[in-house]
């Protein structure tokens, strides 16, 4: 019995000192991003501007960490004022490397859910108001972060996402997809560590 208490205390103890080491950050990020599969098998999209809405994260120690987001990519469409809109909600772990005074923060993370849709003012014209598409997919995330410590740092993001829609929504009926979407992401971000 002793022996386990006294496991039970060391190891509290130990994950008590891991957490104090441990930080939350907040951050934004925007970048350029291509289009790929299915989706773009016509090659009717271009590759437009990525907006990571809400990024965040927790490290557990200097190694581990949870990372969580939120970001939309919008890719207009050829000779028309319409774009494909796909945003993805995603999350996974985060495994830190130092780099000479730099971090790399490898972050693969599970996209639980992909929308896709299209707007803009020719949608109707193409036949593509009211579409909607449902799926999701998987992200290779990649920063290199600039500063350590609280406060302010930055960092470079290449990120890689590819998935698959599963169902089609058109005006509010729903029909079975089987369309795959990837993405090539490049951008600058910036984080808040408290």
């Amino acid at each position: 019995m002793k022996n386990i208490l006294f496991t039970l205390v060391l190891l509290f103890g130990v994950s008590t000192i891991t957490a104090q080491d441990s930080k939350f950050y907040l951050g934004v990020g925007a970048g350029y991003a291509t289009t790929g599969g299915d989706v773009n098998s016509d090659n009717n999209y271009r590759g437009g501007i990525h907006i990571n809405f809400v990024n965040i994260g927790y490290r557990i120690n200097k190694t581990w960490g949870i990372t969580a987001n939120l970001g939309s990519a919008g890719h207009p469409i050829d000779n028309s004022d319409t774009a494909l809109g796909i945003a993805a909600i995603s999350v996974g772990p985060m495994i830190s490397f130092p780099v000479s005074n730099m971090t790399w923060d490898l972050k693969p993370q599970y996209v639980f859910g992909m929308t896709g849709v299209v707007r803009g003012d020719e949608a109707a014209d193409l036949g593509l108001e009211g579409l909607e598409f449902l799926g999701s997919g998987f992200i290779i995330g990649n920063s290199l972060v600039m500063g350590k410590g609280q406060g302010f740092t930055w960092s470079i993001d290449f990120d890689y996402l590819t998935g698959n829609f599963d169902e089609m929504k058109i005006d509010g009926e729903t029909f079975e997809d089987d369309s795959d979407y990837n993405s090539f992401r490049v951008g600058v971000g910036v984080r808040y560590n408290f």
